[in-house]
């Protein structure tokens, strides 16, 4: 995959599917905007892969083969608009929610464990139920190539399915999918490998993956380069390094706020620096990044191979334009998380100061 420059949008829910997590029209406009705006690779909202691995409304699902008609509109809008597009698929794990999973199905986790976010006590899997993530993974990413995207990300970050199996926090098994790093990784070592069987060798798989959890006997560092090392080894395409979840420290979020100087930004990159130097596939830093300098400064120095963004995105999805025609002045995004607000509503995240700006000009 040949990408126009290094920069990555970074999956975020977008909450422009419909209630049963197809494909709008908000969604193909929402994606087709990115797509014009000079970003070299977007990487789509998180698309859950079974209806019982679902956690927000209004999320874009990728789960039965009729949605394949919606996926493909999606993916040639943004190639339409002369950009790279890939799907990020994931399972939420103990994170689903149960008003929004069929009717009678239970929630899934490694362990049963309550849910540090949400108190609810998920069933742990059986491996007949492993067999079934597994091939729901690798029937996903059948359904994206299908459907004409550029590759496909696994969500193996914040606190989700893939993530929870590979932390020691979340899995407690006894079995051969639990207790040290080499049967934690299991898990997605099966995934891959059956997604990989799915699509072949030309088409790129990339994770995103937590560099640090941050929670008590969760993956640390030296752990999460040990999980590089193997997922290399197996194939992967590029890592994308996140850390955190709902459930760490709030100074610990994966979208953290308050990001006001060049020196807040790139809050992740020190976890990224760590795999980039045991791994020769590329690397994607992520978190917090606003500034041109930032950008340079990371590249240049070979401290990653790319650069993922998402929140100025949504403030201005044609910043890598504006930078490209020399206007290289930070991003306006403030990283104060309000655009999600309106993805709550069915009407897709939107800048909050940009919205009380139009408002504002209406009252006056």
């Amino acid at each position: 995959m040949e990408l126009k420059n290094r920069s990555v949008r970074s999956a975020t829910w977008s909450g422009v599917g419909d209630e049963r997590g197809y494909v709008t029209d908000k969604a193909v406009s929402f994606y087709r905007e990115l797509g014009a705006g000079g970003i070299g690779l977007i990487v789509t909202g998180y698309q859950h892969v079974l209806p019982n691995g679902r956690q927000l409304q209004y999320a874009i699902g990728n789960y039965e083969d009729e949605q394949i008609e919606g996926l493909s509109r999606l993916a040639a809008a943004v190639h339409e608009a002369g950009g790279r597009i890939i799907p990020q698929i994931v399972h939420v794990g103990s994170r689903a929610n149960p008003e929004l999973i069929p009717e009678g199905q239970d929630i899934w986790a490694p362990s049963a464990i309550a849910d540090p976010v949400s108190g609810r006590m998920p069933k742990e899997v059986t491996k007949s139920d492993i067999h079934v993530l597994v091939e729901a993974y690798a029937a996903a990413a059948r359904r994206a190539k299908v459907a004409g995207f550029d590759g496909v990300q696994l969500h193996g970050a914040h606190g989700y399915g893939i993530n929870q199996f590979l932390s020691g926090f979340w899995n407690r098994r006894g079995d051969s999918y639990g207790g040290n790093l080499k049967n934690r990784y299991r898990f997605l070592a099966e995934v891959l490998e059956a997604t990989r069987g799915e699509v072949g060798d030309d088409f790129p798989i990339l994770i995103k993956l937590n560099g640090h959890d941050y929670l008590d006997g969760g993956i640390v560092p030296d752990q999460a380069v040990e999980i590089a090392k193997r997922l290399a080894d197996d194939g992967i395409d590029a890592i994308e390094v996140s850390a955190g979840s709902a459930g760490a420290p709030k100074d610990k979020s994966p979208s953290r706020t308050n990001i006001v100087k060049e020196e807040d930004e790139a809050y992740l990159l020190e976890l990224a620096i760590l795999i980039k130097q045991a791994v020769r596939v590329p690397v994607i830093t992520v978190g917090g990044i606003r500034s041109w300098s930032t950008v340079n400064d990371i590249l240049v120095d070979g401290k990653a191979d790319y650069v993922a963004m998402c929140r100025p995105f949504i403030r201005e999805p044609h910043l890598m334009n504006r930078w490209k025609s020399g206007d290289t002045a930070r991003a306006a995004c403030i990283s104060c998380s309000g655009c999600f607000e309106t993805g709550k509503q069915g009407l897709g995240i939107s800048c909050k100061v940009e919205r009380m700006r139009k408002e504002k000009e209406k009252r006056e």
